[in-house]
Parts: structure tokens; C-alpha cells; sequence
């Protein structure tokens, strides 16, 4: 069984696991998503960029994400169409939540200080804390490429076999990049891989390569879903803590935080 199928297998068993619930709202922003379930819990996702990929709807897309309850929104993260994935991403983050707790960015990244760092894509609101970390990155993005330190999307397979680190959208997950890589991941010091919107999964995705996953917690629902409806970053979001944790030693937790309440 390829490793795409065996990871999107143990995301299927775990979901089938937790409790599900109808959707009161879902909001599909320009950098990020949100969700919130009847029982109040709420949650951020991942929103593919659209300068990559032209958003486009599709009416029968849209109306089954409307009838959907959390696990047959969580069950599109299989789904290449932008649409789908970034309301599954949510569900996810809902069903499957990182425990409270992991370490600042700023106490881990410097892991990588002075280290070749390949990274896929180029976040404007995240390039500022990689140069604060002290990373040599190289992005590597088709929108931006010609900008300092940024390439060809193309290039990025070629540039994580000669850096020491690499970092990843969940846009590696959507595409399959990151289920069909471990041999070279294995090789590397390290690979993060950042939220929001990636799963809680104990193992699933240090079998695949990654070794941090980066993820938000969430303080204030209502001041969340604001930003995100106004087509505000996830990384610029006050209400959102960002927070380090080392794959393979995770707990999804089941219930959720007061916050939420």
C-alpha cells in the first residue's frame, strides 16, 4: 500500500473515533478558514493561495459542503479542488486538535540558525520571523519567484536534497508532495510542517518525513472567525497561539477548550 493511502487510512480510522456534529458556520477567507460545529466547537484551517490556483466554485461543491457534518467535511481532505480542502482542513482541526501545550516559535526555530533551509512556498507574513530565526531559507514559489532568495516551485525537489532543513505548507499534503518523500526527509536534520489545518495524528506524520509540526491554538472563537471573514493571515491573528510540537509524540485531544465555550 503506498504511503498516501496508508496516511489518509489512519486519518479515516482516527475520525471514525471522535464525535461529529452539523455545522453552524463556515467561512472560506482569503488566507485562512473557519468552522464552528453545532456544540460550539470551533476551528482554523488551511486555504490553498489563489495566486497558485484561481479560486473558482462549483455549485455542486458548494452545496454538499452546506449539508455536511464535520466528518463528511473531514473526509475532503483527500480532495485536490481548493474548495473542498480548505473546509476539510477545518473540520480536521475541529475533530482532531492539538492538545494545549507545545513550545513558542521562537524557543525552537533556532534550531535551524545558519542552516540551509528549503522552504515550499513564499508566506509574506511568515518570511519576516524566518529572517528573525537566522535561517538561510530559499523559497520557492511560481507567484513570487525572481524576489530575493525566492525560485521556481519547480526547483524545490532539487534544493531539499541539498539543505539541511525543510518546511512545508499543508499544500504538500494537498498536492501529495509530502506522501511520497520520506526517503529524503529521513535524511534531513529536520521537516517542519505548519498549520493550520493538519490533523493531530500520533505517528502518521513522523512515518512520513516530518519531525515538527506547526500548529495554532485557538484563544477566542468570535475574535478568530472575525479575522478570518475579513480575509485576515492566520499568522497575524491575536487570537490564534502558535505553537511547536514534535510529530510522533501527540495526543489528539476529544474535547474542547473553554475558548470555545
Amino acid at each position: 500500500m503506498p504511503p498516501s493511502s496508508n496516511f489518509f487510512a489512519e486519518l479515516s480510522r482516527s475520525l471514525q473515533a471522535v464525535k461529529d456534529s452539523p455545522v453552524s458556520r463556515l467561512i472560506l477567507g482569503w488566507h485562512a478558514s473557519f468552522i464552528m460545529s453545532d456544540d460550539g466547537r470551533a476551528g482554523v484551517g488551511f486555504v490553498p493561495d489563489s495566486r497558485l490556483e484561481p479560486h473558482t466554485s462549483r455549485p455542486i461543491h458548494t452545496a454538499s459542503l452546506l449539508t455536511s457534518t464535520l466528518k463528511e467535511l473531514a473526509s475532503l481532505y483527500v480532495s485536490p479542488f481548493p474548495q473542498e480542502f480548505a473546509a476539510a482542513s477545518a473540520a480536521c482541526s475541529v475533530l482532531l486538535p492539538f492538545a494545549d501545550g507545545g513550545q513558542y516559535l521562537d524557543a525552537v526555530m533556532t534550531c535551524a540558525r545558519g542552516d540551509k533551509v528549503a522552504v515550499l512556498g513564499y508566506e509574506r507574513d511568515l518570511v519576516p520571523f524566518m529572517r528573525d530565526w537566522g535561517w538561510r531559507a530559499a523559497f520557492f514559489d511560481d507567484c513570487y519567484a525572481g524576489r530575493t532568495d525566492c525560485f521556481p516551485q519547480e526547483d524545490f525537489s532539487r534544493a531539499v536534497r541539498e539543505a539541511e532543513w525543510v518546511w512545508l505548507s499543508p499544500e504538500a499534503i494537498r498536492d501529495r508532495w509530502l506522501l511520497s518523500t520520506q526517503n529524503i526527509l529521513r535524511g534531513k536534520k529536520g521537516c517542519f510542517l505548519q498549520g493550520p489545518g493538519i490533523p493531530a495524528l500520533p505517528g502518521a506524520f513522523s512515518r512520513l518525513g516530518v519531525t515538527h509540526l506547526v500548529a495554532p491554538l485557538c484563544d477566542d472563537a468570535g475574535k478568530i472567525e472575525a479575522h478570518i471573514s475579513a480575509g485576515g493571515s492566520a499568522w497575524l491573528c491575536e487570537s490564534l497561539r502558535w505553537r511547536v510540537y514534535i510529530a510522533g509524540m501527540l495526543g489528539a485531544q476529544n474535547t474542547c477548550k473553554s475558548g470555545f465555550m
